[in-house]
């Protein structure tokens, strides 16, 4: 899911809220809302990283072994 699908998908039940007449449906659509946003920001984290943090590319390790010298 990208997270402009959760955005999308939190806009919704946040309107879903707004015209829901008992109130615990406008509480469960309400921390619906919140748990997709969440889910977005995280998936923003993962997708980007800012400009302060440093990429930290790990090379592996070494599979194959140089040849030895000669006798």
């Amino acid at each position: 899911m990208t997270p402009e699908f959760l955005r999308e998908e939190a806009a919704r039940f946040r309107s879903m809220a707004e015209t829901a007449d008992r109130e615990a449906s406008k509480h469960r659509y309400f921390k619906m809302a919140t748990d997709f946003e969440a889910r977005a920001q995280a998936a923003d984290e993962l997708i980007a990283p800012t400009q302060d943090e440093a990429i930290d590319v790990n090379p592996g390790k070494r599979t194959a072994k140089e040849p030895k010298a000669g006798v």
